[in-house]
């Protein structure tokens, strides 16, 4: 697999792919950003959007960042969304084999980037995409503030 970066130069010619991509995370997954946060993040050169590609047809994109720890400083790699398409009719084998061609290509560039590790935010079901990849560290459980009480 081949990735390619879009630059924020070239941006709006890959926006309606990756905007379709992130409007479907969204309807599965509970996000607060907007694909409109999204662009002006990847315009700015805040993160960065990398299209991946088996010959000339394009299987999915992930958004990187790179960040600082809060308290020791130390830089790391934030994998902001990752997205699939489906290929072959198994959605599941389908994002597992793109994940699974991404991860090389990630620590590339987190190792590029000085990043003393990658971390990624998602749902329970990623899980089962992630396992070999990922182990998970802490669960992030929220709830909205009842003022009614």
């Amino acid at each position: 697999m081949r990735f390619d970066h879009v630059t924020p130069v070239n941006l709006h010619a890959h926006w309606p792919f990756i905007k379709t991509g992130l409007e479907r995370l969204r309807e599965v997954s509970p996000e607060r950003w907007l694909p409109e946060d999204v662009f002006t993040h990847l315009r700015i050169g805040k993160a960065q959007v990398f299209l991946g590609y088996d010959d000339d047809h394009c299987r999915g994109f992930f958004i990187t960042e790179a960040k600082n720890d809060s308290f020791t400083n130390e830089p790391f790699m934030n994998v902001w969304t990752l997205y699939a398409t489906p290929q072959n009719g198994e959605h599941f084998a389908d994002v597992a084999r793109f994940v699974g061609e991404t991860m090389d290509f990630v620590d590339s560039l987190a190792m590029k980037l000085g990043a003393k590790w990658i971390a990624m935010d998602g749902r329970r079901g990623w899980e089962r995409y992630l396992k070999d990849y990922f182990q998970p560290v802490k669960v992030k459980f929220e709830r909205e503030v009842n003022y009614g009480r």
